[in-house]
């Protein structure tokens, strides 16, 4: 094998410091249709949200008291009980199974995901079932459904609880014969249980937030990077401010001595020293806390704006004069954003008209969620100026084709 001089390698640093690292890398990019997808990057951060993440690397802190004072600040802006910045609503919903199956307890903290209980079961409806449970169960949760694929009843989730169960999860769900998340909430804090609910693509608005709180949630996660436009890798936990305290002592790298560290959790009473609890893995650099602040405050200043509907307006403008694909504004009522639904030209499939917008020039990448109907799904959170009028362009371009 041969290694390049020092003088060779010198040559390269200066050569890769004229070149951007797009260049470099030599991808070709696409036009995102599909919003604040992670398979895709997410969206595009502000001006705003990206000074505040530049300000983040001016300076150090301590962690914890970062974390503390920026939760603080969130939850007086969206009217939350308490708030932590997590590395994404996938990582809030781990952090709140292991706060309900371990609490304050050193050395459950310390064993997760194997800790030395038998409480470490979640319950959630089997209409409510989803592949991101596997976010719970990382912290060691067992999860366990009841009720059917047709319903739940009071009585079904009575039965559930016993002493194995340590919280709820509850979601959102068209399905009318899931149970209300205010019955899910009596019948289990009767029951001494928390719920757990999973909020990723519901908040904001901010009025289900408060909704969500309303009806009894304990733990209620959110991602940072959909509508709250913040950094794609941030995410935000709400809950009590004990329970969040608790989340803190499984994230925190709290590599201290016991003889110089304290953390108060209640008048006179502090937490024992914690140690690389099962959230390590999902650590929160400054730079994301600093732009979430940022991005929730941008939302706050105007909480009614209509993203993308000038883009969407363009798209289906061009698509009508082209009169070969049909489209209608569909409002989606999770991300709050009025999306296009795009009718797939005839003698094609879905799949194939897919591939045929992902590689063309540009690529186009739109959401296949719709597309055993023949639709797909135009979502544009992430889309730019003049990216609507491009899209349809090249979807008239596909429809003469065929």
């Amino acid at each position: 094998m041969e290694f390049a001089k020092v003088g060779e390698l010198a040559h390269v640093v200066k050569y890769r410091v004229k070149v951007s690292i797009h260049s470099q890398l030599g991808i070709e990019p696409i036009i995102n249709g599909v919003g604040p997808a992670t398979r895709l990057g997410g969206l595009a951060l502000s001006e705003i949200v990206w000074k505040a993440m530049q300000e983040s690397n001016e300076r150090s802190y301590r962690m914890e008291e970062l974390h503390e004072s920026a939760g603080n600040l969130i939850a007086k802006l969206i009217g939350a009980p308490s708030c932590l910045v997590t590395s994404g609503a996938s990582a809030s919903l781990t952090l709140s199974a292991a706060a309900c199956i371990a609490g304050f307890d050193r050395q459950m903290l310390i064993d997760l995901p194997f800790p030395n209980t038998t409480k470490v079961e979640i319950l959630v409806q089997r209409l409510h079932q989803d592949p991101y449970d596997h976010a719970l169960s990382a912290a060691g949760a067992r999860m366990r459904a009841f009720g059917d694929g047709q319903g739940t009843t009071a009585q079904q989730l009575i039965d559930a609880i016993d002493t194995r169960v340590c919280a709820l999860l509850w979601r959102e769900s068209a399905d009318k014969g899931a149970l209300d998340l205010a019955t899910c909430s009596k019948i289990a804090h009767e029951r001494g249980i928390s719920v757990i609910v999973d909020g990723a693509l519901f908040i904001p608005p901010l009025s289900r937030l408060k909704s969500y709180l309303e009806q009894g949630a304990d733990f209620v996660a959110i991602s940072g990077g959909k509508s709250f436009r913040g950094p794609h890798t941030s995410g935000l936990l709400v809950a009590s401010p004990t329970n969040i305290k608790i989340a803190m002592l499984h994230h925190l790298d709290l590599d201290e001595r016991i003889a110089t560290w304290s953390y108060q959790i209640a008048d006179g009473e502090f937490a024992e020293l914690a140690s690389n609890g099962i959230a390590r893995a999902m650590k929160v650099g400054r730079e994301q806390i600093f732009g979430l602040v940022a991005a929730i405050q941008e939302y706050l200043i105007d909480e009614d704006y209509k993203v993308g509907d000038i883009e969407i307006r363009e798209c289906r403008g061009v698509l009508n004069n082209g009169s070969n694909v049909q489209s209608e504004e569909v409002f989606y009522s999770p991300l709050n954003v009025t999306n296009l639904h795009i009718h797939v030209p005839r003698d094609l499939s879905a799949d194939d008209f897919y591939m045929l917008l992902a590689a063309g020039r540009p690529r186009i990448i739109l959401g296949q969620e719709m597309s055993d109907q023949g639709v797909l799904t135009l979502n544009p959170m992430s889309l730019l100026k003049g990216q609507g009028y491009l899209i349809g362009t090249r979807i008239n371009e596909i429809a003469k084709q065929k």
